[in-house]
Order: structure tokens, then sequence, then C-alpha cells
């Protein structure tokens, strides 16, 4: 899927490229100012298989969450710049040539690796919740 593709649906999936397993089957898109700026906050919890993709974004904070999260920095064409874990309270790296911010639970920090190339396909008719 093309950005602008991307831009216009509420859900996508997210696999590696180089494993071939699925990273995120229920990734939400955050379209609007409202789901950019609230994001993950004040949800308890992350299910393996659900996150939230932001575009046109260099940089995350973790204010006001409750767990730690695997932040995937990506460019434009899916390929990670850099994968850290972020504990609560903190303020993720400005990372150069980002352009899209991958949340992911936790775990899935061991599935990624930096220039992996990340496969995005259009989800329709799922429910809109992350938990």
């Amino acid at each position: 899927m093309t950005k602008n593709e991307i831009r216009h649906v509420r859900w996508v999936s997210i696999s590696n490229q180089r494993t071939g397993e699925v990273i995120g089957s229920h990734v939400k898109v955050a379209r609007t100012f409202w789901q950019r700026f609230k994001g993950l906050m004040g949800t308890t919890t992350l299910a393996i298989g659900r996150g939230m993709l932001f575009p046109h974004t260099n940089s995350v904070h973790m204010f006001f969450m409750h767990y730690p999260l695997c932040v995937v920095y990506l460019t434009r064409d899916f390929v990670v710049l850099r994968r850290v874990v972020l504990k609560p309270w903190r303020i993720g790296p400005i990372i150069k040539g980002t352009y899209w911010i991958l949340e992911l639970p936790e775990p899935v920090a061991k599935q990624i690796m930096e220039t992996d190339t990340l496969i995005v396909t259009g989800m329709i008719d799922i429910d809109d919740e992350l938990n």
C-alpha cells in the first residue's frame, strides 16, 4: 500500500518481509489530529497483534502510559531505521529520516531488526477498539 492509501484506512496488518511473520494483525492508523494526540494514552494493555501507526511523525512520548511499548521508526517505504522499547513516562529519540512510527506490544521487539522492511496491508470492517 502507498502512504496515501494507508491514510484512508482505519486498520492495517503489518508483516516483516525478512521473516514473513505478521507483527501486527490489527494496527490502527492514527488518521486525525485527535487520534495522533491521544495515541494509546489511557489504555492499560496492548494485546499481541494490536498496535498503532502514526504517519508523518518522528518521535513519540510515553506520558500517561502504564506499560512499555516497542516503538519502530520507519522511512516512507517502511524500512526500519530504529527499534526501541520505551517505558512509561519516557520520551523517544528523534530519528532523522523517520516518516512513520509504529507502536506495538513490547515482546514484538524481538521480531524486528534495523534495516528490515515491513509490508503493510489494508483492512476493512474491523471493530474500532484497541483492546
